[in-house]
């Protein structure tokens, strides 16, 4: 019986000091209120999304054409958004976030969070998709 504390005790005490160390990746959120409209575009609505409001904020959705798309906030102004295809421009793998970038598990590729290269052997940015952006909403696509 004490084993079985103590066993438990551990796990929870090096389970805290993974936490505290930061070792787990912080993944982007999935978005909430998207709309894919029939020609395509997506329609993602701020209010809906709580990470957009800081700068390096990210959501994350699929558009109907089977894309996963990163909706980044890159600064204060109420425009400051830029959408990246989460391919790897390397060969296409699709990528992960970590903590502050954009990694590829295949060969280790790094992005920063608004897809310029930090790490090869992708040696250009990950695409900018066009946007729209008003004061509720942003139009991807």
């Amino acid at each position: 019986m004490d084993s079985e504390k103590n066993v438990s005790r551990r796990a929870v005490l090096c389970g805290l000091a993974v936490l505290t160390l930061g070792l787990i990746p912080e993944n982007a959120i999935a978005a909430s209120g998207v709309k894919v409209l029939a020609n395509g575009k997506v329609v993602v609505t701020l209010s809906k999304n709580p990470a957009l409001k800081k700068v390096g904020g990210v959501v994350q959705f699929t558009n109907n054409q089977g894309i996963d798309i990163a909706l980044v906030r890159t600064g204060k102004g109420a425009k400051a958004f830029k959408a990246l295809n989460l391919a790897c421009t390397h060969q296409g793998y699709p990528l992960r976030k970590d903590g502050n970038k954009w990694v590829c598990d295949n060969h280790l590729a790094n992005f920063s969070i608004t897809g310029a290269v930090t790490k090869g052997p992708a040696e250009s940015p990950l695409q900018n998709i066009a946007l729209k952006v008003t004061k509720t909403k942003v139009r991807v696509g």
